[in-house]
């Protein structure tokens, strides 16, 4: 989205300036101090692999196998392995520098925050949702939790996968990958309320164990979405007509991708599809001082905390 005539933007921006030069330079200078070291081994495995990998494989493959050929299985496991060496600097470069400090401050500047790398939302709370059903495996990224606004905030990176099988082998496909935004309600409920993606033609087909399908009169919100509830009347209680029109801006915002979420034990979930690897504001191969990709971390934080501001769920207000 394009903030550039938004006013409130502008101020904010103005103000990080300043704070990314007091707070966050110092950080991502020092950062670029042992980045060097981790490219410089980096290279040395690169070149090495190189010269080294050709040799197995070919190897490999002249061998007279005395049995069905496993070659290119093991040249698959072989090159996963390599990989997964060479990358090794970007990674551990990646876990040093941003939990050395630097994403800690950089949401700090928005309340008050903490950070973990590669921490995830716990399983059972997003089963409990009913965002995501069918998922087996669960890996996080960049995790931040704290307060924005007086209002309790989780925001994890999370990849969501399950397994299927092709050729009778087992491979891993994405359910989800995205930000999810756990905040706390400015208003009380018990039950659970979950507004997914309209399925079409589907939707006929579709059952939630536990909760039925909520019929509500705004007709765009229906036409873009599908709620289920285990209380219709609470289900009301919290898709307000206002809520409903600031959930359509909010997608808005977000491009109109496909938006979930979930109400449930006092929360709120939200689910965000998204290909970008969000929040990175260190380069690897380039000068971790670099301000464009600090401003659009800047970008992505401001949109997240967008949820709240859009929501108003900092006012206690009927919603």
């Amino acid at each position: 989205m394009d903030y550039k005539a938004d006013k409130d933007y502008l101020a904010l921006k103005h103000r990080f300036d300043s704070y990314y030069e007091e707070k966050l330079l110092p950080l991502l200078e020092k950062s670029d101090k042992f980045r060097t070291r981790y490219l410089r081994n980096f290279w040395l495995l690169f070149l090495f692999a190189a010269v080294l990998y050709p040799i197995i494989i070919i190897t490999i493959f002249r061998i007279n196998w005395s049995e069905e050929s496993p070659a290119i299985g093991l040249t698959l496991t072989i090159s996963a392995v390599v990989a997964a060496i060479v990358s090794g600097p970007i990674y551990a470069y990646k876990k040093r520098a941003k939990s050395g400090g630097i994403m800690k401050e950089f949401a700090s500047f928005f309340g008050t925050f903490e950070y973990e790398f590669e921490r995830n939302l716990p399983d059972d709370l997003l089963e409990y949702s009913h965002i995501f059903p069918n998922f087996k495996y669960n890996s996080g990224d960049d995790f931040f939790y704290g307060t924005y606004k007086d209002v309790g905030i989780t925001i994890a990176e999370e990849k969501l996968q399950k397994e299927i099988y092709v050729n009778k082998r087992r491979k891993k496909v994405d359910v989800f990958k995205g930000i999810c935004v756990l905040l706390d309600m400015n208003k009380p409920f018990e039950g659970r309320t979950v507004v997914l993606k309209d399925s079409g033609m589907l939707n006929v087909f579709k059952k939630i164990s536990g909760l039925q399908r909520v019929q509500l009169e705004d007709l765009l919100f229906e036409k873009i979405f599908e709620v289920y509830s285990d209380n219709q009347i609470e289900a009301r209680y919290l898709l307000t007509t206002a809520f409903m029109e600031r959930v359509l801006k909010l997608r808005d915002l977000f491009g109109g991708k496909s938006i979930q979420f979930s109400f449930f034990k006092d929360k709120l979930l939200f689910c965000i599809p998204t290909s970008q690897d969000m929040f990175e504001p260190c380069s690897f191969f380039k000068s971790a001082v670099n301000k464009p990709k600090v401003d659009l971390v800047f970008d992505q934080f401001y949109t997240v905390f967008s949820i709240i501001d859009i929501l108003k769920l900092n006012q206690k207000i009927g919603m």
